[in-house]
């Protein structure tokens, strides 16, 4: 069985029997989830960050912004539930604190910018704190209040060998190359997992201005941050996907130009990532693990912030991608690929296109069944495929059933007030 095609400078899977399908199911995930910490009158929590001794519950921007990271997992079950059992320890510390945790991606009430605090670091980690006054400074802290889920996935390094069918001393390479053209197709397709995956059309008007606290906005986005209104530098960046070394010279080249302090200022949907932690020069030095997707928003809906049949979905979506021919994106390729994203975060669909090479412009729904279906015959031999996809097809043929849809049904009224409810059900439910 040969499983990869590297012919040329294209790098792909080859799906073909049972035997393929079973051995994709051995790629590991982790999750990222943030969420807000909020005091029962809808504020952020003044207090400080109260899980010190936990291991995988950090903070992110905020003080009051927890982020739970998951150690890499066999299966998207088993990560969803160790994401779990952290949310369990969170809940119950919040309850003895008289806090919640916040439902939604976007932010609850916001007074003053003071009320944001940034995350406090101390010691040899202070430059953490600092970095985050830059980015306060740079963005605003208040564009930092948003909240989402991270999605990382690594196919299996025994799967890839085999695959190759390469010497040991060309594996890093031919590794490298597969994962660096992954994200390259994902960045051109990361408007399908926005579409299918976005619930947070709603904001408080106090986002905007303090005293219009508790006036429930329902904004033209079913993502507001994955929307142009959303988290993006004030550049439009493009990166080569060429080789590992041109790749991280074209961010460090934005670096070098003073337009990123950091590679983690890079606001963009999707990103290759070393183990352990990211940097460049680590990137580089030991190569991918992993690939990220990070336009995923908070489901409310769903007591662990996510469904499975979603999570099972990305799953699907990127063992997909990886069977498809290389789309080489150049300049105006990358730039229309972002274009399409803050497009698929809108909440009107009917008056959403999406570009495609092939068509020119298609309307979204219409692009969505075409992925939908080719995903279909591709993995439709992949145990449980069908039910997943099924799952995402009824969003697209039924607009009831989309996330943003239903919360804007159901918190449309008192975005605020409902989020607290909603909080409040989670933390019973968590006990």
């Amino acid at each position: 069985m040969q499983a990869f095609s590297s012919t040329g400078n294209n790098v792909r899977l080859i799906i073909s029997g049972k035997d393929i399908f079973r051995r994709l199911k051995t790629g590991k995930i982790g999750l990222e989830l943030e969420a807000q910490r909020i005091r029962k009158n809808g504020h952020l929590a003044q207090t400080k960050h109260p899980f010190a001794g936990e291991i995988y519950i950090d903070r992110d921007f905020g003080e009051s912004q927890i982020e739970i990271n998951t150690p890499p997992e066999s299966s998207v079950q088993n990560a969803r539930y160790f994401l779990h059992e952290q949310l369990v320890t969170v809940h119950r510390k919040l309850e003895g604190m008289e806090e919640l945790l916040w439902p939604f991606s976007c932010p609850p009430a916001l007074g003053s910018d003071d009320e944001i605090r940034i995350a406090e670091y101390t010691g040899k980690q202070e430059k953490k704190t600092l970095y985050r006054r830059y980015l306060a400074e740079k963005y605003g802290k208040r564009l930092m209040t948003f909240s989402g889920i991270h999605f990382n996935y690594s196919f299996d390094d025994e799967l890839l060998k085999y695959s190759f069918r390469q010497p040991e001393a060309a594996f890093r390479e031919l590794k490298d190359r597969f994962y660096l053209q992954l994200a390259e197709k994902t960045l051109a397709y990361s408007w399908v997992p926005v579409a299918l995956l976005s619930a947070s059309p709603l904001m408080d008007g106090s986002y905007y201005a303090p005293e219009q606290e508790g006036k429930t906005l329902v904004t033209p986005y079913a993502s507001v941050r994955c929307s142009a209104e959303g988290y993006w530098n004030p550049f439009m960046p493009v990166l080569s996907y060429e080789s590992l070394s041109a790749y991280t010279d074209s961010i460090e080249a934005y670096k070098a130009a003073g337009r990123l302090r950091h590679e983690g200022e890079l606001y963009y949907p999707v990103r290759i990532k070393p183990s352990g932690k990211y940097s460049l020069k680590k990137l580089q030095k030991e190569g991918v693990s992993h690939i990220e997707l990070r336009m995923i928003d908070l489901n409310p809906l769903d007591e662990d912030g996510i469904d499975l049949r979603d999570l099972e979905f990305l799953q699907l979506f990127l063992i997909w991608l990886a069977s498809q021919e290389r789309k080489v994106l150049g300049e105006t390729g990358q730039k229309q690929a972002i274009r399409n994203h803050k497009a698929a975060a809108e909440l009107a669909w009917d008056a959403v296109d999406i570009y495609t090479d092939e068509e020119g412009r298609i309307p979204l729904a219409d692009a969505l069944h075409r992925v939908l279906e080719n995903m279909r015959q591709t993995l439709g031999g992949m145990d449980g495929a069908k039910d997943v996809l099924d799952y995402q097809m009824d969003k697209v043929k039924h607009e009831e059933y989309r996330y943003a849809r239903r919360v804007e049904n159901m918190y449309g009224k008192d975005y605020l007030k409902g989020g607290i409810h909603r909080a409040e059900q989670l933390q019973k439910a968590f006990k």
